[in-house]
């Protein structure tokens, strides 16, 4: 029995899994090392490692890449799809028709004292008054004038701090009646969400800008390695503009949480669902990333190695001399045969089709 139990776990889906993973993590190491050795193959050598890359299963190295990813964190796997569903299922609790009429009443009371009180009065007042004083003040110094304009700058400060308190506390009270666990409030959680996720995506584009400006020029190279170097530049700022824009969305969540007026325990399990949400469409979205830059990688690396191989076959027999030589050639090269193009006029894309695939590819990412 112990015997049969063991060979059921070794053919189990979870034991082939991890083998997947082991098979793809050792060729993908045997491939890199084979690559950083290349200059020091001999040409036979040098055609052997570009045919193994030629011929790379990419898809089956992201399948089995999948798989370990499941066998090996169970638990981390599990949260990710409950954030998922949280995500995409989750809508809030229905309210009441007095709930919804007295929250509706007390945001409308709220935008009120926003764009009339606030923005009409308050803040009006304040630019004046900031005006009048800094036409006042000098350089260095700041005489009776300059400082009784300083206290009205003062005085007029606090009241748009008076004027803001008051709004929020007429907004928390609306927003009391109906609680976080309600549509309202979710919907609320959702907006600061995906508002926090486009500064995130604006920062990546400005650090991206500003890298590209400052590059333009500096250095000469291809455009594929620009193009390249362009796109993981991109990946690295979005990556850390989408995480500190998480980390700014879980702040504002915790405001909107103590605005709800939720209790502890009920703001606690809100928080935790809404973080778990947060990072399974974060962690997707990345991964997604990923892997396409990724395997538009693998699908470049692999028409170099094509071209490189069919360019090498191509230089060896042009030195041929003699029918002896090109025969032992063209035996030689049946090893490579899945390097060479279709003779029906089906031809494989280019470097720069594939290029221009991986770009459109990132760019719908």
């Amino acid at each position: 029995r112990g015997a049969q139990l063991h060979r059921r776990l070794l053919h189990s889906p979870a034991m082939e899994g991890v083998e997947m993973a082991k098979r793809g993590e050792e060729s993908g190491e045997l491939a890199m090392q084979q690559w950083e050795d290349f200059d020091n193959y001999s040409k036979e050598e040098k055609l052997e490692v570009l045919q193994k890359w030629a011929n790379m299963d990419v898809p089956a190295i992201a399948v089995a890449t999948v798989k370990g990813a499941v066998v090996r964190h169970p638990v981390l796997v599990s949260f990710w799809a409950v954030g998922l569903l949280i995500a995409s299922l989750a809508g809030g609790l229905p309210v009441n028709t007095s709930q919804e009429e007295a929250y509706h009443i007390l945001l409308q009371q709220a935008e009120v004292i926003d764009s009339r009180e606030l923005g009409q009065q308050a803040e009006v007042e304040l630019q004046k008054a900031e005006a009048v004083y800094h036409a006042s003040s000098g350089l260095f110094s700041c005489d009776d004038t300059c400082q009784k304009a300083f206290d009205k700058v003062q005085m007029a400060r606090a009241e748009v701090q008076r004027v803001q308190a008051r709004r929020d506390m007429v907004l928390s009270e609306g927003r009391r009646e109906v609680g976080i666990w309600s549509s309202f409030g979710v919907q609320d959680v959702r907006k600061s969400f995906w508002s926090a996720w486009q500064s995130g995506k604006d920062f990546a584009g400005r650090m991206t800008f500003y890298n590209v400006l400052f590059t333009v020029g500096a250095r000469e190279e291809s455009l594929y390695v620009m193009v390249f170097r362009l796109v993981m530049q991109y990946v690295v700022n979005l990556t850390m503009g989408l995480i500190g824009a998480f980390g700014f969305f879980m702040y504002s969540m915790y405001g909107l949480i103590v605005s709800y007026g939720a209790s502890f325990m009920s703001g606690l399990a809100f928080f935790l669902l809404a973080t778990v949400a947060g990072l399974s469409m974060l962690s997707t979205y990345l991964c997604s990333l990923y892997a396409v830059v990724a395997g538009g990688g693998a699908m470049l690396v692999q028409q170099a190695a094509r071209h490189a191989a069919l360019e090498m076959t191509k230089q060896a027999a042009l030195q041929l001399d003699n029918g002896k030589e090109a025969k032992k050639l063209t035996q030689g090269g049946a090893r490579c045969e899945g390097l060479t193009m279709p003779s029906d006029g089906l031809r494989r894309p280019g470097i720069d089709g594939v290029l221009a695939i991986w770009v459109c590819l990132f760019l719908v990412a």
